[in-house]
């Protein structure tokens, strides 16, 4: 039988094989986020208890803040009052606690186990699966922490003012960030297809985001070698940034986060699909 003639004859929502446009790949990967959430919800707790550490977190640089204003202005030194600084604090916390270390290597796991020829073999794009996955994995993560690093900030520094047109940049900015973040990650874990290990190089790209992407202290307040480093690389556009949109309202700045951030982004695609489309060729698959 004509094979045209044998997919005409199964119904649409049942051909599950067929890839589909832009409209299916998009519904696909929403899909593959939303099972990832609910997945995760099942072990809520688990999630609440590595939390704790936020809590720590902020006390202790709380204190630490509160110790250093006694003897030079905080807020010259990095042009944020002491309690911007400790919802600062909480939201780039929440960035980074947000990420899943074992998913930066699950490609690498696949690799190796071979389970990558399942992967490829199902009906949405294996980059796209990992997109999905990771996106349901970090908004999940992401409003956890930030709502215990919010509580932890009422508490012991009180509430500041933040416009409602920060909130919108600070996680318009976050959420691109997070996709922009996962761009480079991925290309990172494609290398395994040589190298079968890649977690050494994630930990350098992770700790590098912490130290140069602003994490714990504004890049102001950095030595000015430091600081010009770190203004610099992109990496304060996945971390800094958002964080200063959420404690500073500003509108301009925004926008040019943004197309920075796009930009990074688009930069990091050539690698991306470079490195995927190579790497498929050395996947070989047997059996029947």
């Amino acid at each position: 039988m004509d094979e045209n003639l044998r997919m005409d004859a199964v119904p649409a929502a049942w051909n599950l094989r067929r890839p589909g446009g832009l409209g299916a790949l998009l519904g696909k990967t929403w899909a593959v986020l939303r099972i990832t959430v609910a997945t995760r919800l099942a072990y809520l707790g688990e999630l609440l208890v590595r939390s704790i550490f936020m809590v720590l977190i902020l006390f202790i640089f709380t204190q630490l803040w509160n110790a250093t204003n006694a003897s030079q202005d905080v807020g010259a030194l990095t042009g944020f009052a002491i309690p911007q600084l400790i919802w600062y604090l909480a939201f780039t916390e929440a960035l980074m606690m947000s990420v899943n270390s074992m998913g930066d290597t699950e490609v690498d796991r696949e690799v190796r186990s071979g389970d990558i020829a399942y992967r490829l073999a199902r009906p949405l794009p294996y980059p796209l699966y990992h997109l999905g996955a990771m996106l349901g994995e970090r908004l999940l993560r992401f409003g956890m922490n930030l709502a215990v690093g919010c509580l932890v900030s009422l508490v012991v520094v009180g509430p500041i003012s933040i416009a409602p047109l920060s909130l919108v940049a600070a996680f318009s900015t976050a959420i691109f960030g997070f996709v922009v973040d996962w761009i480079w990650m991925f290309a990172i874990a494609l290398l395994s297809f040589w190298i079968e290990d890649t977690m050494g190089l994630h930990l350098l790209y992770r700790r590098a985001q912490m130290l140069l992407g602003g994490m714990l202290i504004p890049l102001e307040a950095y030595p000015a070698w430091l600081g010009n480093i770190a203004q610099a690389l992109p990496f304060q556009y996945l971390v800094y940034q958002p964080a200063r949109l959420f404690v500073q309202a500003d509108v301009s700045g925004w926008l040019h986060v943004l197309g920075v951030q796009a930009l990074i982004g688009i930069v990091g695609l050539l690698p991306l699909l470079v490195i995927y489309r190579l790497g498929l060729r050395r996947v070989s698959a047997q059996g029947g």
